[in-house]
């Protein structure tokens, strides 16, 4: 397992496939073998469990590749991977929030339902306590967009279309900067912290093996 990063030992640390993604690629869109699925769908979902509403994400690795052994993407080692994900797991018990950011950002898209969900839950529950006027299934999706788009950002260095925002609501700018934006920016709060906390655990992992 070849530790570029932070984020790169995330992902690679929860890959089920016996080949090691190539990183570089992902980032660069040189794809060798490109593997689904590109797009998912998140549900919200009301308390008697009927789906109110779904947006498709975009995939944060929507490129992934695998490249041969012998090359710079070997066949990952077990024991590397177990390294990063007991560091992983500590942080769960530590810091879920944090850990369920991680994992929604970071890990290969089939590992990440549980803790989306987690996440999505928790950021509507702190919507309700802003006391802000909103249809709760309108926030919802608004609330999938921010954690989709901060989880491409973070790992891409993209920026954050907002007009797919004021899209998703049917909203034009003008009643984005009225009704809208506070809401954002105190979702983009709850967010902003959560990557230093997340990463720090396996960053150290990561420097601890290069130092080695």
């Amino acid at each position: 397992m070849n530790f570029h990063s932070a984020r790169q030992a995330w992902h690679d640390a929860f890959d089920t496939a016996t080949q090691q993604s190539d990183y570089a690629a992902m980032l660069g869109g040189q794809t060798v073998l490109s593997r689904g699925p590109k797009h998912y769908i998140d549900e919200i979902r009301n308390e008697h469990g009927k789906v109110t509403a779904r947006l498709v994400g975009q995939t944060v690795y929507a490129t992934e590749t695998r490249v041969g052994k012998g090359s710079s993407g070997r066949i990952m080692d077990a024991c590397e991977k177990g390294l990063v994900q007991h560091a992983i797991a500590k942080l769960r018990e530590t810091d879920e929030l944090a850990y369920c950011w991680g994992m929604a950002a970071y890990a290969p898209p089939g590992n990440r339902y549980k803790e989306r969900a987690y996440f999505l839950n928790y950021m509507m529950k702190q919507f309700n306590t802003w006391g802000e006027p909103h249809d709760p299934l309108k926030v919802g999706q608004l609330a999938l967009f921010c954690i989709h788009s901060f989880a491409i950002r973070d790992v891409t260095g993209r920026r954050i279309n907002l007009r797919q925002a004021r899209q998703l609501l049917g909203c034009d700018k003008e009643g984005w900067d009225i009704d809208w934006r506070r809401v954002w920016v105190r979702f983009q709060r709850v967010l902003d912290p959560l990557t230093g906390r997340a990463l720090g655990v396996v960053e150290r992992v990561v420097r601890a093996y290069r130092n080695s």
